[in-house]
């Protein structure tokens, strides 16, 4: 049949799939999708009564996702809708029609049929590529209505399309509870819960975190390698106001000059060789959320520029580009260098010094905060799934003293790595000595070192503690050796204990 034989039915079926089509293309909701394709189908039928079921993923068995005029208990104990028909379009994959239900031999005694006084009968498979997913099903119980191969045509159609659509909507629903799951871990793993300590520097530091969380203020984070600079950032996005959008990190001492500023800012088509298509830049991408720039002393001087004008302007122009584009984005960098001796001796920018450095977080080294170790340990002991899984629960005390000792170059991620190489060095449930890795059991304590700035009742604990350690545990030596008496030392230990 061509176009000049087309009937004014056919021509109204061909609108109607077509608009049909469209709206239910463009429903992502799964439910709101089932309602509007039985309204549909049995608006474009004239039908009285229709129902859709869907088979669970399980079982396989079918599952009413939506009826209309027909009660749920008669679908489910059949006296409403013959089994007869669900299963022969089940095995066949057809379309089922019947233009008169009670003279037809497929549904002869069929209890639904007399019961309900069904008339004309339309089922039709909701199949994908692999199988059949589901069916529709529309009667009527008047002769007025009765349906033809026209309608049955129609119906096919239709149940293709929305197939389809069942599928996309699956698909959608499935990965937004995907992308919620995922959100809600990665906000649990950077909740304030799994920043751990209590040594004054490192609760100033926190201090100060919880103060810019509601702000859009840059935010500077200086500390050496393995502070947990990243990890402070991240629990400033995902505890602040931008936490359902995109955090992008950038390390910018990885990349050459050029290419960075293609990463940041993107380019145009053509720009350079190799550029064959537009490409959108990690300041664009992160658009809404939040940009973290790791180690932010390494950034080239023209590219520093650039990101002065991000900062300045709210703008981007990407590489080979003539106009710029506005961005919304929270900036927060990194740096285990001196930026402030950068900029004396010119190898950063004194004006983009003092727009990244609107506030200036510290986060103290590992050896300065040594009495954070062993809640550092417990943390690590609890939540590294590989150490759970080995179910270690304790650290022997000689060992724990050991780890006090070591000057953790690496910090807190050298001392992560070294209970996880301890976890899988030990027998049983605890970590000794022997477990520990050899660089550290090698290393001999030293005197307590101090680092200006602290109170003298930090430091008179700390040396206190220490001598104690270095006399055994033997009091009244360590009193000796402090040149106080043994009530004095007494009372300053249990001081010590209550105000842990």
């Amino acid at each position: 049949m061509n176009g000049n034989q087309l009937t004014s039915t056919d021509r109204d079926n061909i609108l109607a799939l077509y608009q049909i089509s469209q709206v239910i293309n463009s429903i992502l909701d799964p439910e709101e999708l089932f309602e509007r394709m039985m309204d549909l189908a049995i608006s474009a039928l004239r039908a009285e009564r229709g129902v859709v079921w869907l088979k669970d993923g399980g079982a396989g068995e079918l599952s009413v996702r939506v009826a209309r005029n027909i009660d749920r208990q008669a679908i489910d104990d059949t006296s409403g809708i013959s089994r007869t028909v669900l299963d022969t379009v089940l095995q066949s994959g057809e379309v089922l029609l019947t233009s008169d239900a009670k003279s037809d031999p497929r549904l002869s005694g069929a209890e639904s049929v007399v019961l309900s006084d069904i008339r004309s009968v339309l089922c039709a498979p909701l199949a994908n590529k692999r199988e059949v997913i589901g069916l529709i099903y529309v009667d009527s119980r008047t002769s007025a209505n009765v349906f033809s191969d026209k309608d049955r045509e129609f119906l096919a159609a239709f149940a293709n399309m929305a197939a389809i659509a069942i599928e996309n909507a699956t698909l959608q629903a499935r990965l937004r509870e995907e992308n919620i799951s995922l959100r809600q871990e990665i906000r649990g793993h950077y909740q304030f819960e799994n920043l751990v300590g209590r040594a004054p520097s490192f609760l100033a530091a926190m201090d100060l975190v919880h103060k810019v969380l509601d702000s859009a203020v840059p935010v500077l984070i200086q500390g050496e390698s393995g502070t947990g600079k990243e990890m402070v950032a991240r629990a400033i996005h995902y505890n602040g106001p931008r936490r359902d959008r995109r955090f992008l990190a950038q390390y910018c001492g990885a990349l050459p000059e050029t290419l960075l500023e293609s990463e940041l800012f993107g380019y145009k088509r053509g720009a350079f060789t190799g550029a064959n298509a537009d490409k959108k830049g990690l300041f664009e991408a992160a658009h809404g959320g939040t940009f973290f720039l790791d180690e932010i002393s390494d950034i080239a001087p023209s590219t520093q520029a650039k990101l002065l004008r991000v900062l300045q302007d709210g703008e981007v122009r990407r590489v080979g580009d003539n106009e710029s584009s506005r961005v919304d984005v929270r900036i927060i960098s990194a740096t285990n260098s001196d930026l402030l001796r950068d900029v004396k001796e010119g190898r950063f920018r004194e004006d983009l010094y003092y727009r990244l450095n609107v506030v200036s977080i510290t986060l103290p080294p590992l050896r300065e905060r040594r009495e954070d170790i062993p809640l550092l340990c417990r943390h690590f002991l609890e939540n590294d799934p590989a150490v759970r899984t080995k179910g270690i629960l304790q650290i022997e005390k000689k060992a724990l003293d050991l780890l006090m000792d070591f000057p953790w170059p690496g910090n807190i991620r050298e001392l992560q790595n070294a209970i996880s190489y301890m976890a899988v060095m030990a027998k049983g449930d605890t970590i000794r000595p022997a477990d520990l890795p050899e660089n550290i059991r090698s290393v001999k304590p030293g005197p307590p070192s101090f680092t200006p700035g602290r109170s003298m009742r930090e430091v008179e604990k700390e040396y206190l503690l220490a001598t104690l350690k270095e006399c055994g545990g033997d009091r009244k030596l360590t009193a000796q050796k402090l040149g106080i008496s043994l009530r004095t030392l007494q009372y300053k230990l249990k001081e010590y204990r209550n105000n842990v």
